[in-house]
């Protein structure tokens, strides 16, 4: 799936989210607003493609700062 990963230049994932784009509003009233994580100074945001398994589990998603980093343009888990 497409996400927002911010990391820092040494590529340690600080977030992730959704790629940007409209949000619709929860109830279905009012216009769709648009969405989109923004980096802080020193860190940078990519769109990446984060496979679904990382996504779809909680606990794996909550540690992914620990155990995955960016490199090369992908999210990649860290070497035990």
């Amino acid at each position: 799936m497409k996400c927002t990963v911010i990391s820092d230049g040494r590529g340690k994932i600080i977030a992730i989210g959704p790629a940007p784009g409209l949000v619709e509003p929860s109830d279905g009233a009012g216009p769709a607003l648009w969405h989109e994580l923004q980096p802080l100074e020193g860190q940078t945001s990519q769109i990446l493609d984060v496979p679904d398994e990382l996504l779809s589990d909680p606990e794996q998603l909550a540690k992914l700062h620990q155990t995955h980093r960016l490199s090369g343009g992908s999210v990649e888990a860290i070497a035990d």
